[in-house]
């Protein structure tokens, strides 16, 4: 009978402390009951069942994952941040208060990149195109037609396929190809004529070479504009000449002189 009662005292005593267990502060209502009493490791008010931040300071405001909140971004959480409301980027300290009330200094904006140097004028590979970059025209050497005619010989060959190679280069540039002779004859059979030598010039760059047709144009000027005063064969020769002129010296490369056209 003894041994009774005190069994039963004991099972008394067992529900005694399994229901102050369930009426106690860390009864967690909503938790399955095989998982009471509920725990609170760090006391923010969040059972650890749901809690994401385990670690959270004492004192700290924490959301419904308990985890801190810090509204003014300050780094120091809500609940013990003594000074809520601090602008953005000051120095704070412990407490969450200006520290010296000055700001922390942006970032410094990375200094702008240097241009890459500009390239190079690439050097001529011929003395005509030396003669292009460095004055802006090409005058044709060589360069033979048949007597009054604008048909062209084979030994003119030779320098216009040299001009068109050296005009295939510069693709941007504007050519006025230019015909001239000398004051022997009328001048006005003598414009004709030039004019129909320029075309021949012309007509033969733009078939062999890949130029554009819409940058170049043929203009004849007879003997208005010689070269010489004509005392001789050899000065009659110098007036009778074909010229390529860049109408756009823009084009050419940087930083060289173009010499430009004494008309007369």
């Amino acid at each position: 009978m003894k041994r009774l009662m005190m069994a039963g005292l004991a099972v008394l005593a067992l529900m005694t402390a399994e229901a102050r267990a369930l009426t106690g502060p860390h009864v967690d209502p909503k938790a399955p009951c095989f998982r009471y009493p509920a725990v609170d490791m760090d006391g923010d008010g969040v059972f650890d069942r749901i809690d994401h931040c385990v670690n959270t300071p004492k004192g700290c405001v924490v959301d419904q994952y308990g985890c801190e909140i810090d509204s003014d971004h300050d780094g120091v959480c809500d609940g013990l941040d003594q000074c809520p409301d601090t602008p953005p980027h000051t120095v704070v300290d412990s407490h969450g208060c200006p520290g010296g009330a000055h700001r922390v200094a942006a970032p410094p904006t990375p200094p702008t990149p240097a241009p890459p140097p500009a390239p190079e004028p690439a050097r001529p590979r011929s003395e005509m195109e030396r003669q292009l970059v460095e004055t802006g025209s090409i005058r044709l050497e060589n360069i033979y037609f048949e007597t009054a005619s604008s048909r062209l010989l084979p030994e003119s060959e030779a320098t216009l396929r040299e001009a068109g190679e050296t005009l295939e280069r510069y693709p941007e540039l504007r050519i006025e190809v230019q015909g001239h002779t000398d004051t022997r004859g009328w001048a006005r059979y003598n414009k004709r004529l030039s004019e129909a030598r320029a075309e021949a010039v012309r007509s033969f760059l733009l078939q062999y070479f890949k130029l554009k047709p819409e940058n170049y144009v043929a203009r004849g000027y007879g003997e208005m504009r010689p070269e010489t005063e004509e005392r001789n064969e050899e000065e009659l020769l110098r007036n009778r000449r074909v010229v390529l002129k860049v109408l756009n010296p823009e084009a050419l490369p940087k930083g060289v002189k173009v010499e430009k056209e004494n008309k007369k």
